[in-house]
């Protein structure tokens, strides 16, 4: 269907769908292939409103935490997600429940401590509208 069709909505549609399919099944290197293809289109498609794309950032990242967390490379993959500023700043504007994650891999991760340190100035500045055990501990 996806290679038919040419409304990119709809074809945006069914690759969420392919996503989700993946993730259900279990398979996480498909999955992965899938997120980046979504990933790939909700960054370089015009949205009707800058806010749709931001909302579209925070549900990729949502779904992601199922591939990043099984996946044999996640935890590597979150972080190079979740750090780029665009999704960055989703987060920091929209979700700030996602920094718990972000955290998560930086911990069990230790071969990213130069991101680690300017992560913990994110946590710093999301004080104020977000706290949880794990960003507290850091």
């Amino acid at each position: 269907y996806r290679a038919l069709c040419t409304n990119i909505d709809r074809s945006l549609s069914a690759l969420w769908g392919k996503l989700a399919a993946e993730i259900l099944m279990q398979n996480w290197d498909i999955a992965l292939e899938e997120l980046n293809r979504v990933k790939e289109i909700i960054d370089s498609k015009n949205f009707s409103s800058p806010m749709n794309q931001v909302q579209s950032r925070i549900w990729l990242m949502h779904w992601s935490l199922f591939i990043f967390f099984n996946h044999d490379n996640g935890r590597t993959q979150i972080i190079d997600l979740f750090n780029q500023d665009k999704y960055l700043n989703a987060i920091q504007t929209n979700a700030p429940h996602l920094l718990r994650y972000l955290a998560t891999a930086f911990i069990v991760n230790k071969r990213r401590r130069p991101q680690f340190k300017e992560f913990i100035k994110v946590i710093h500045q999301e004080q104020y509208s977000h706290e949880d055990p794990i960003t507290e501990f850091l």
